[in-house]
């Protein structure tokens, strides 16, 4: 009853949060979208399309294998292995992202992408987000395997939000905002949401750390970390790869349009991502303990929640979905998003149906498995995108990333069955 008690206060933390965090976003990209206009908001939306991609190797595999590791080294009492994950996970976070920077300016300085003009001017200057994002990373996965996720998301999800928001708006208002500016307000976000997730962090952490020794295991956490990257690699390109291949193949405004569809896309997953996101480190703990009738009872109620929480707001926006883009972003917004925008909301509410099978093998050290239906996935988007942008624009990468979505979660439903015998969904 008590863990009940605690998952349930947990949930509604960070879905609190979650909740705030969503109206203060929109309120940016509404002001982001009407004073730059389709072609500059394009600009600025690929290239924190690109950011995602570029960190992958500092964020992308890092947290969830850290999440992890704490969540076992904590119901276990093995803090020694808990403080040397914690210092290779930093280490390896500031020498890759040195590496990262030097490689992004060193390109940008020899193509002259530094002094360019348009949207890959400002590929060097976002890419100082990389260092702040990887020890972010760190930070959040080791709270969450603490089992204090309102903690660990509390920085991203309002602090930052708040911070980029009173920096976008207040130069929106003295008229100076372009996308330059803009990227220079998300620069400034991350150093702030990495101080205040810094001192969060400092908080939960157990006070006998710095009197123990450090346990190294780093064989097994170097295999981990390999596939929880790869992961989240193919992940990340099935998530940006439609804008991605729009930057390069169609227009700046197309670009704009299917930035607008996934903002509608991220409301309609929301209620499954607050759940995975104070599920996961109790998924490790039932599955640690063989409970696979508490396990399958995770699953399919989260899934069933997730889902009817989803399905009111998917059938408006289907429905009444152009006057309200365009009523939020504007009516140039309208005729070019409202396609992308029901394509994308169609398969994210099948992925709200699916339920949390990949969480729930990558978080019982099936992660291969997950890496598996991802791969699969982000070749089909790949392929797709290609063969669709060029004639159909938005709606051809919007219908692109949904089929993929779609695929991905059917592999992973049967990986889940076939692996733990635990069914996925609400059924």
């Amino acid at each position: 009853m008590k863990l009940k008690q605690k998952l349930i206060k947990q949930f509604m933390g960070v879905g609190v949060m979650k909740l705030l965090s969503i109206p203060i976003g929109l309120v940016t990209s509404i002001i982001l979208a009407r004073v730059l206009g389709p072609e500059k908001f394009g600009q600025y939306a690929f290239i924190m399309a690109l950011i995602p991609i570029l960190a992958l190797p500092v964020s992308g595999g890092v947290p969830q294998l850290i999440m992890r590791e704490v969540a076992t080294y904590a119901h276990s009492r093995s803090w020694s292995h808990y403080k040397g994950l914690l210092v290779a996970a930093h280490g390896w976070v500031v020498v890759v992202s040195a590496l990262l920077l030097i490689l992004t300016w060193g390109i940008g300085s020899q193509t002259g992408l530094l002094t360019a003009q348009g949207k890959w001017a400002l590929l060097p200057i976002a890419a100082l987000m990389i260092p702040f994002v990887g020890l972010g990373a760190v930070r959040s996965g080791a709270t969450k395997g603490l089992g204090m996720p309102v903690y660990a998301e509390a920085p991203q999800l309002i602090v930052q939000p708040i911070v980029v928001l009173m920096f976008i708006a207040g130069t929106a208002y003295f008229g100076i905002l372009e996308p330059r500016i803009a990227i220079f307000g998300q620069l400034f976000g991350a150093f702030i949401t990495f101080l205040v997730a810094s001192a969060l962090f400092i908080k939960v952490q157990p006070n006998l750390i710095t009197k123990l020794p450090k346990s190294y295991d780093s064989k097994r956490w170097a295999s981990a970390l390999l596939p929880f990257s790869l992961i989240a690699l193919v992940s990340t390109f099935n998530a940006q790869i439609g804008i991605i291949i729009l930057g390069f193949m169609g227009s700046d405004e197309e670009v704009s349009a299917m930035r607008v569809a996934e903002r509608a896309g991220g409301l309609i997953v929301l209620s499954l991502s607050i759940i995975n996101m104070v599920l996961a480190p109790y998924v490790v703990r039932a599955y640690q303990s063989k409970d696979m009738k508490k396990l399958q009872n995770m699953v399919t109620k989260s899934a069933r929640s997730s889902f009817l929480l989803s399905l009111p707001l998917a059938l408006l926006l289907i429905v009444m979905g152009k006057e309200i883009i365009e009523l939020v972003f504007g009516v140039e917004y309208s005729e070019i998003s409202y396609w992308p925008l029901v394509v994308v909301v169609a398969a994210q509410l099948f992925n709200v149906f699916c339920g949390s099978a990949g969480m729930v093998l990558s978080m019982s050290g099936n992660e291969k498995l997950t890496l598996v239906g991802q791969f699969v996935a982000v070749l089909i988007n790949i392929v797709l995108c290609i063969s669709l942008i060029p004639f159909y624009g938005a709606v051809g990468a919007a219908f692109s990333v949904g089929f993929a979505l779609i695929t991905w979660n059917l592999i992973l439903m049967y990986f889940l069955k076939k692996k733990l015998g635990v069914t996925a969904g609400p059924l």
